[in-house]
């Protein structure tokens, strides 16, 4: 790969990284594919093994880009882990509260 290509991949990272969506997208990247994981932990054939080497290269891939832009890429993991609980605390308040309108629903 050519310095020109680096440049521009640290460039394209940095713009990413620069806004909270992008980080946390990053995070969501790198935890999707298991880069921290064991491949062979969790995989019942070689065949597996095989296809989740293939996903961690990729988190490998985002995991240094992240940190040739400068960034902190556990922080992208980190970042990534907190909006998933948002979302989830989210989904459980809409939830209860579909709940409260069935049980309440036929009372008036």
């Amino acid at each position: 790969m050519t310095e020109q290509r680096r440049n521009a991949e640290r460039r394209l990272m940095s713009a990413l990284l620069g806004i909270p969506e992008g980080r946390i997208f990053v995070g969501l990247l790198i935890e999707e594919t298991g880069f921290l994981k064991s491949s062979a932990r969790d995989s019942p054939t070689v065949e597996d093994t095989y296809y989740r080497e293939g996903e961690r290269n990729v988190g490998q891939r985002v995991f240094e880009m992240a940190f040739s832009a400068g960034a902190e890429p556990l922080g992208c993991m980190k970042e990534f882990g907190r909006w998933n609980k948002e979302i989830e605390l989210r989904e459980e308040a809409d939830n209860k509260s579909e709940e409260e309108e069935v049980s309440y629903g036929g009372t008036g």
